[in-house]
């Protein structure tokens, strides 16, 4: 008589790899798109980090699916299991996105984590196990943090309630994380929830200023040093917009490989950072966040734009345009001895440099993919022509002018 099964076939373990990725894949979208519409700010720089986790994840679970010859890992899912994807977009608000994807999804995959080790052969499954173990201490941090913060903020949102069970009910009505689990009854979807994604305008908390560029004047940066490094770091801290850019941008795109989707999660996240180092020295300059009037107007007025014009715009323009000015103001902040300044900005040009590479690898693979019939350069003078008449922001104008005035800068290939 043979002992009962105590762990689960190569066949099997495979299966749950290819769930596991899916789900991390399709949490990865929905904070990415989520991330405009969210006006609480602790959460938009938490989801901006979670994005790029989740996509880690999901490439570091691909390379083990490859291990074991899976070359398709959506091959064989369930239409109702892929629905999820489909279905957590349509939360109607915060709570509802934040319950959903952490408390449910996110939940459900850390139990499935811990457990791993112990339904998989591990004295034979050894790099699987070591998946498992990188993966789970920012899947820990995740809920940990969303367990957190939502009950700071669930009375705002009544209601939510509906939508979390729904979710839950959808991915027990497909067995669960791995698909093993006894099967729950469909659930009844929730009235009034349509699809909120793409955000035409981003969300800030009822109450913060709003930037006036009628006002905003570049104080001088060798006459006003103290006022021209408080202006700056505003604007760093106003780079959230750039981040919300690029989740609706991440969304919007589902068509383009997973190596974009990978990059275009860790770019958005370098945007989260920049903001954050805005923040941080405004607080040390003395200013509080809210008290910052917000330029909603940049993510608002690209939006009016696809996609695709929306990547080329961004990184075949305005960031190469910027690397000038990011090389004079380290160079000033390091001559008056501002060691922080000086530091913050290094590490944004840093990004910057690989930002500018993306670019140039992905926008012509976007205009195959969506068939536009124009060239990087064309696209890049079209949509510069744009911005010159469209921005918000004068230093932008600024920027685009002296970047043509000095001829094609090439800041981004010199190391400091």
């Amino acid at each position: 008589m043979s002992a009962a099964k105590t762990h689960i076939t190569i066949e099997q373990n495979t299966e749950y790899l290819k769930r596991y990725a899916f789900l991390e894949r399709a949490c990865m979208r929905t904070l990415a798109g989520w991330l405009p519409g969210v006006p609480e700010w602790e959460a938009k720089n938490e989801i901006g980090l979670h994005t790029w986790e989740s996509a880690d994840s999901v490439d570091l679970i691909y390379s083990r699916l490859r291990e074991l010859r899976t070359y398709q890992p959506e091959r064989g899912l369930s239409l109702r299991f892929k629905r999820i994807m489909q279905e957590i977009d349509h939360a109607a608000n915060s709570a509802e996105m934040i319950a959903t994807v952490y408390l449910v999804i996110k939940k459900a995959l850390l139990a499935a984590y811990r457990q791993h080790p112990d339904v998989t052969w591990s004295d034979f499954d050894r790099p699987t196990v070591k998946i498992t173990e990188k993966v789970l201490p920012a899947v820990e941090r995740q809920v940990a943090w969303a367990e957190a913060f939502f009950s700071t903020i669930q009375h705002n949102y009544p209601g939510w309630e509906a939508w979390r069970d729904y979710i839950a009910g959808l991915l027990a009505a497909d067995g669960g994380v791995t698909g093993a689990e006894t099967p729950g009854p469909e659930p009844v979807r929730p009235d009034n929830h349509p699809l909120l994604l793409p955000w035409k305008e981003c969300q800030r908390m009822q109450g913060w200023p709003i930037f006036d560029p009628s006002v905003d004047v570049e104080p001088d940066r060798k006459a006003a040093p103290e006022a021209h490094r408080l202006w700056r770091f505003k604007h760093y801290l106003n780079e959230m917009t750039a981040a919300e850019t690029l989740g609706s941008i991440l969304w919007m795109t589902p068509e383009m490989t997973w190596e974009y989707q990978h990059n275009v999660s860790r770019h958005l996240w370098d945007e989260i950072r920049h903001s954050q180092l805005g923040q941080v020295r405004v607080q040390q300059l003395g200013l509080k966040i809210e008290d910052v009037p917000q330029v909603v107007q940049i993510y608002n007025v690209m939006m009016t734009l696809p996609a695709v014009d929306q990547y080329a715009l961004l990184t075949t323009v305005i960031e190469p345009n910027g690397m000038p000015e990011k090389s004079t103001n380290r160079e000033h902040w390091e001559a008056i001895d501002d060691e922080i300044s000086a530091a913050a900005v290094s590490y944004d040009w840093s990004d910057e440099n690989f930002h500018i590479r993306w670019g140039k690898k992905w926008t012509p693979v976007l205009l195959e993919t969506y068939g536009y019939k124009e060239t990087p350069e064309e696209i890049a003078a079209r949509t510069e022509a744009w911005l010159m008449e469209n921005t918000p922001v004068r230093m932008q104008q600024k920027m685009a002018i002296e970047s043509h005035q000095g001829g094609t800068s090439d800041d981004s290939k010199q190391p400091y």
